[in-house]
């Protein structure tokens, strides 16, 4: 599957789509709007060396998103420099924040006066200050305790689908009944408030497609997460996962990298099913040999054995624990029409003869399209229904070019003209 870069002002939208769930969720707390505002102004965004973002600007987004969703969040495409300063180049800028965090504690103009008198040839003042505060060195953030590094602390979701965590790992090797030897990817995804396995099956690869349509599963059998933990794995941070996470209104959390521990849970019921239901299929009479009879075993064992026994962290069933929640669940509205929220978009090209190629097989599209760029929105793991987009405008399906067809309606439609003397 193509990795095709977000454009900025896609890119934009997702860091705006992230700030709105930030707020949203102080919001729901019973926190002021004001002081959610500020507080999402005074940290950067999306990560710690990102950008800082006024409370002004933070409640346009905040309006944009609640009259238009999650198109209301582009905007326009911001200038090449944004969010770098013009006088402070990059050498002498990690020069400076070096600087601030030896000294924290010394006033700027105390440092700036001191180092243009032992020869530094830095901008002006206030120019510093400008660069210090896009990068949350200014005096307010350092008294708050910008450099300060805090313990690490065990957390548990208040409440069923508040939080999901995910994660790939090696599954068993078998062979099929014609002796052909198949690897296996687990792909596991929990609630981490009840421990309830929300989705798990094996497949034959680790990547963006067999990700998604797990997530897919897991959302049409128990419901919308609110948010959902993932470590820094190429499937978890493409432009397309985070598309299609903003829009069904999931936030997407990556744990730090060699920050291991932050997904222990889920972590912990991989061993458990390597150790569990792996190991049986090892006895006699239990082995499979087929991915669809891997995934039908697996499903048996968590339905009937590790749902229903008691969790040692909760002290009860995963099940009794998620459907014992007071807070409702939310569901995707219309189940039927869940697909195109998943499919992956590929931007083509369409040639003088109104075809496009998409993987190895030519498509035909409308010959009112060629030479134009258009999107094509598509299910990879079926390819049953390839769709049509120009400018946000949906120019019906692609159909699978037929060679042999096309030539005899061009030899029909070209026949040359009969002499007029024979």
């Amino acid at each position: 599957m193509p990795n095709n870069a977000p454009n900025p002002k896609s890119a934009l939208a997702l860091l705006r789509f992230e700030v709105i769930c930030h707020l949203k969720n102080l919001h729901k707390e019973g926190v002021p709007l004001a002081e959610c505002l500020r507080s999402a102004s005074s940290r950067p965004w999306p990560e710690p060396d990102g950008n800082y973002y006024s409370c002004r600007t933070l409640e346009t987004w905040w309006y944009d998103y609640a009259k238009s969703g999650y198109t209301g969040l582009t905007g326009k495409t911001a200038r090449a420099d944004a969010g770098k300063s013009r006088s402070i180049d990059k050498e002498t800028g990690e020069w400076i924040l070096t600087k601030i965090q030896e000294n924290p504690h010394t006033p700027l103009q105390v440092l700036h006066r001191h180092w243009q008198q032992h020869g530094h040839d830095l901008p002006s003042i206030s120019s510093v200050y400008r660069f210090l505060k896009t990068h949350g060195y200014d005096r307010r953030t350092l008294r708050a305790g910008r450099l300060d590094s805090g313990p690490r602390k065990a957390f548990e979701a208040p409440a069923p689908n508040d939080l999901w965590m995910v994660d790939f790992a090696c599954g068993p090797t078998f062979r099929t009944s014609e002796g052909k030897g198949i690897t296996t990817q687990l792909c596991v995804i929990l609630d981490d408030h009840s421990r309830l396995i929300t989705h798990a099956a094996y497949y034959l690869t680790g990547d963006t497609v067999t990700f998604l349509d797990s997530l897919k599963q897991a959302v049409l059998r128990r419901g919308l997460p609110h948010k959902l933990y993932t470590d820094q794995g190429k499937p978890f941070v493409s432009h397309h996962t985070r598309t299609v996470c903003a829009n069904l209104g999931i936030r997407l959390l990556h744990a730090k990298p060699y920050h291991a521990w932050s997904k222990g849970k889920v972590e912990r019921l991989i061993r458990t099913i390597q150790g569990d239901f792996e190991a049986t299929l090892r006895l006699e009479g239990e082995s499979v040999h087929s991915i669809a009879g891997l995934n039908i075993a697996l499903s048996r064992w968590i339905e009937t054995i590790y749902h229903l026994r008691t969790h040692s962290s909760t002290g009860m069933s995963p099940h009794q624990r998620f459907t014992s929640g007071a807070h409702p669940l939310r569901h995707v509205e219309e189940p039927d029409k869940i697909d195109p929220f998943f499919y992956t978009r590929t931007e083509r090209v369409v040639r003088k003869d109104g075809t496009v190629t998409l993987g190895k097989t030519l498509y035909e599209v409308h010959l009112s399209l060629r030479a134009l760029a258009i999107e094509l929105r598509y299910n990879p793991l079926l390819l049953d229904r390839v769709e049509v987009w120009h400018k946000g405008s949906f120019h019906g399906l692609a159909t699978k070019a037929d060679l042999h067809l096309n030539s005899q309606t061009y030899n029909r439609s070209h026949n040359y003209e009969r002499p007029a003397h024979s």
